[in-house]
């Protein structure tokens, strides 16, 4: 078995429920150093970790402690810049907790340096590696609804809204949301049109909705975070033959074509235990595969850097949009890459 070693910046709750679980289940990484700014942090590193584990105080002095195949970043949104691009600038494989960037003016720039990035570079978007989800995925793509018409991803939870984000909340959520939809079609969608419901003073809008034109296709995400329900995330794909429901946390997938009608339902189990989110298990593995030299494919590609480069510009049309009240253009990453 391959014995990465591997380092963590940041040791808050999700390094501590998702990441750290997944590389535990996972078994080829070994965690040998870890960064947080707090000695309260810190002193939790030693206690949970072990005292044979290196701990830092900042990302940088982590990266140039002992050698280490890989990072795994998971740091508050104001600190993802500093992190994420200490990182890439390092050379070492990176896993990491999108946005790239909390400000709006810093997106392409950190965009950009992700494309350049040699090494693998994998954003956590666990959402696309749950069994459930992988599987209603393959049944569209099998034509199984005949020609797909809308495809929607709804989000309801109890979440916090900071007034003073400079990302609007269908910016901030596209690299997991917008991804689930791109995936369904197979594709990415032209132009983007967001619609504001009551929301707070600033970016970040507590009711929204998103709607993304895939040219014959339409893709939706709706979001609700003042909801009364924790946490609750459906996928929905129409098609000409028919229609499919999956539910992302309790596995269940619901189907039915014109020849049945009646919905069928069926459990699709993830795996065991959960890290965090269900598909994070599933994700974690397609990085350390990637790190490991395993065979590139659709869910477990070299380097996602391309499509999350794109998801990144598909926010930043969500951007735009907020600001005309009207459709917006995305930007293609063909003109980034000529810039």
């Amino acid at each position: 078995m391959v014995n990465l070693c591997v380092g963590l910046i940041g040791y808050g709750g999700w390094t501590r429920t998702a990441y750290v679980p997944a590389l535990q289940r996972d078994g080829r990484a070994q965690i040998i150093s870890a960064a947080a700014p707090s000695e309260a942090t810190q002193q939790r590193i030693r206690s949970e970790l072990g005292t044979g584990v290196g701990v830092y105080a900042s990302a940088a002095e982590l990266l140039t402690g002992p050698p280490i195949d890989a990072v795994f970043v998971a740091v508050t949104d104001t600190a993802h810049e500093e992190a994420i691009g200490a990182a890439l600038d390092a050379g070492v494989h990176v896993f990491y907790e999108p946005p790239l960037a909390n400000e709006r003016q810093r997106i392409r720039p950190m965009v950009k340096r992700l494309l350049d990035a040699p090494q693998v570079t994998h954003a956590d978007l666990e959402i696309g590696f749950i069994p459930a989800f992988v599987e209603a995925v393959r049944r569209v793509r099998s034509g199984i609804l005949g020609q797909p018409r809308t495809v929607s991803v709804r989000l309801q939870c109890s979440w916090d809204a900071n007034p003073e984000a400079d990302l609007s909340t269908l910016n901030h959520i596209a690299p997991w949301y917008v991804d689930t939809l791109n995936r369904v079609v197979g594709g990415v969608p032209s132009r983007a049109l967001i619609l504001e419901g009551s929301g707070l003073p600033g970016r970040a809008q507590r009711q929204c909705q998103g709607i993304y034109d895939y040219g014959g296709v339409w893709g939706t995400v709706q979001v609700n975070l003042g909801s009364v329900v924790e946490l609750e995330t459906t996928v929905e794909a129409n098609g000409d033959e028919g229609d499919l429901i999956v539910d992302l946390f309790s596995g269940a997938l619901r189907q039915r074509t014109r020849e049945n009608s009646e919905w069928s339902v069926e459990q699709i189990a993830e795996s065991e235990p959960r890290a965090g989110w269900p598909g994070m298990n599933e994700c974690v593995t397609a990085f350390l595969d990637a790190v490991a030299g395993g065979t590139p494919s659709e869910t477990v590609p070299p380097s996602d850097a391309p499509a999350v480069a794109q998801l990144h510009l598909i926010g930043m049309a969500a951007e735009a949009s907020k600001e005309s009240g009207g459709w917006a253009d995305i930007e293609a990453l063909s003109a980034l890459h000529a810039e």
